[in-house]
């Protein structure tokens, strides 16, 4: 499935990094990519540098690590972080613990990247602060979120969420965990008690980054937000992620988001 999503030679290498598997991760993470890249082309810089909020267990800050960026992952689960300092083998890749909605790190960077991060916040306005703090004049950020309208997310993240039915999945033995997921482990953060609090719908997640003082550069569909994302159900969840694609953005699963600053 990786070998289908490798678009351009810049990109062909940085999925070895990464510990994502199925058809929407790698979709995700690929669009991210491909607009740290494209921007990172624009740049005359001897070190690109590029942040990542809520970096979990290192999704992304490894692949743009093996691009040479440098690259600061931060996280508030101190088991996640752990997990990536043991595994990091980049020399400018560094991992910090800490509150995407208050962190300072007193240092710009290039892009600022912040993805399915928002919607477990009880302050998103915090970390549209917090991107911007901590972008250089003409810097982008990259976030992106689930509709929390969808079906998916009325279903898991709300219904199955007060039911507390949600854990219930990453205590599966292993090997049955794995056949359904297509991961032996959880795909974002080693904290899997990390609920959704917050539910966004298009208009009121563009209202959140305009209040924000960021304008909008390019918006891309990731699902329709019907199936979950596990290799059980790839076939299908590929025509999904490809159908989102023509769809009108209120009705799409989930969002990338390119913003910029208002003011630069």
């Amino acid at each position: 499935m990786k070998s289908e999503l490798k678009e351009s030679p810049q990109t062909k290498n940085y999925l070895q990094y990464t510990n994502y598997a199925n058809f929407l991760q790698l979709k995700r993470l690929n669009i991210i990519m491909e607009q740290v890249i494209k921007y990172a082309m624009q740049k005359d810089t001897n070190q690109f540098k590029v942040l990542d909020l809520g970096c979990g267990i290192g999704g992304f800050t490894f692949p743009l690590s093996s691009l040479g960026y440098k690259v600061v992952g931060v996280d508030i689960d101190s088991e996640s972080i752990s997990s990536c300092k043991n595994r990091n083998n980049f020399p400018y890749a560094t991992y910090i613990v800490g509150n995407a909605e208050t962190i300072d790190l007193q240092e710009k960077f290039d892009v600022v990247i912040a993805s399915e991060v928002m919607e477990h916040c009880f302050q998103p306005n915090l970390v549209i602060q917090t991107i911007a703090k901590h972008l250089n004049e003409g810097g982008i950020g990259i976030v992106s979120v689930p509709n929390g309208y969808c079906f998916s997310e009325i279903l898991f993240s709300r219904f199955f969420q007060k039911l507390g039915i949600i854990s219930l999945f990453h205590k599966m033995p292993k090997k049955i965990y794995t056949s359904l997921t297509g991961s032996p482990s959880p795909f974002y953060s080693l904290n899997v008690f990390c609920h959704h609090v917050q539910f966004f719908s298009f208009g009121k997640f563009k209202s959140l980054l305009n209040s924000g003082g960021f304008q909008v550069s390019l918006v891309r569909n990731l699902d329709l937000g019907i199936l979950l994302d596990w290799a059980l159900l790839t076939p299908v969840k590929r025509i999904e992620c490809k159908l989102a694609e023509s769809m009108p953005h209120f009705l799409a699963g989930g969002w990338v988001f390119v913003i910029r600053r208002e003011d630069k």
